[in-house]
């Protein structure tokens, strides 16, 4: 009985195990994709469901789903909609402190800068390539100006030593050693 049992749980297990991987490799990608945090799309629910896309938008116009997550250009259409509102505020503030004699009110130009802070960190997290993108020729151009600077540096050291060459071998003194003097 016991053995039986035991032969019984096994099959049933390496059953499930096999139909497992019987999934077909499409079901199986939208099935990654989803679990991986992909936005559904019709195209991933209908491969995952083995459903026609117009079935799963029929179904889903039907049953009020609320689809959610949203593209980079959806995004990015609310986020400029949302700061297009901040900066008329911006705007209007800056006339009346105008109007007031330079008069601001703090905690309203605390709350704008916050506000504008949060839309700058929801555009950089809800479009990573892009904001990447941003941020490697940020860094790049940094680089490129540092890396500017130590070759101004280093031309103006070299000229310097090939001045004290010159003045050696000739026998100057120092004032006649001005890099500046020799061609800069």
């Amino acid at each position: 009985m016991w053995l039986a049992w035991l032969t019984c749980r096994n099959r049933f297990t390496i059953s499930r195990i096999t139909m497992a991987f019987a999934v077909s490799p499409a079901k199986r990608r939208a099935l990654r994709a989803l679990a991986e945090g992909t936005r559904p799309t019709l195209a991933i629910l209908a491969d995952v469901s083995g459903c026609l896309p117009a079935t799963i938008k029929a179904l889903s116009e039907h049953d009020g789903w609320n689809w959610t997550g949203a593209d980079g250009k959806e995004v990015a259409q609310r986020v400029r909609a949302i700061a297009g509102d901040l900066l008329v505020r911006v705007e209007t503030l800056g006339r009346g402190a105008l109007a007031e004699g330079g008069k601001v009110d703090r905690t309203e130009i605390d709350t704008l800068v916050a506000m504008i802070r949060g839309l700058d960190k929801i555009g950089e997290i809800m479009r990573p390539d892009e904001a990447a993108k941003e941020n490697q020729i940020r860094q790049d151009e940094d680089l490129a100006a540092i890396l500017e600077r130590i070759d101004r540096r280093i031309v103006e050291l070299a000229r310097a030593f090939a001045a004290q060459l010159v003045a050696g071998e000739r026998g100057l003194d120092r004032s006649a050693t001005d890099p500046k003097r020799l061609g800069s």
